[in-house]
């Protein structure tokens, strides 16, 4: 009901693989995604669909992640399934000049009427706002497949 979709493309100089490597990469991403405090996989190893991934945000804030489809190193498909919302994050990676362009494309849906009426109110306030969260996310994990491809 309402849901809000935003896109965005980044680029990088990291190839596909390490573009990969990075969203495997979970404990690493708080040194390149600032707003994260701390990341870990349930369980351990590669992503694969039931995964989950779980971080606490520099507020404290709580989220939870299920992996829910997983196609190294081309896609990955994350989604949130809370009491007032369902969001899904689907990134794409492909080849691109010697390096990659990523994808990222976030919908956020809203549950229950109270919840779909809130969206519908703050639609201009709330697209901005997840539009910024996409990209500050994915230029972090980009930012971190720069460091693995460089040996770091």
């Amino acid at each position: 009901m309402l849901p809000l979709t935003v896109t965005q493309t980044l680029t990088t100089s990291a190839a596909p693989e390490h573009v990969w490597r990075a969203f495997e990469a979970v404990r690493r991403w708080p040194k390149t995604i600032r707003t994260l405090r701390k990341v870990r996989l349930d369980p351990t190893g590669p992503l694969v669909p039931g995964s989950h991934i779980r971080s606490v945000s520099e507020t404290g804030a709580k989220r939870n992640e299920r992996v829910v489809e997983a196609e190294p190193p081309h896609r990955l498909v994350l989604a949130i399934d809370d009491e007032d919302f369902r969001a899904r994050t689907e990134y794409r990676i492909a080849a691109d000049d010697g390096g990659s362009e990523l994808t990222v494309t976030g919908r956020l849906e809203a549950r229950g009427i109270g919840q779909s009426l809130r969206f519908l109110l703050w639609r201009e306030r709330m697209t901005p706002v997840l539009k910024a969260t996409l990209r500050e996310r994915a230029r972090g994990l980009l930012d971190l497949a720069e460091r693995i491809a460089s040996g770091g």
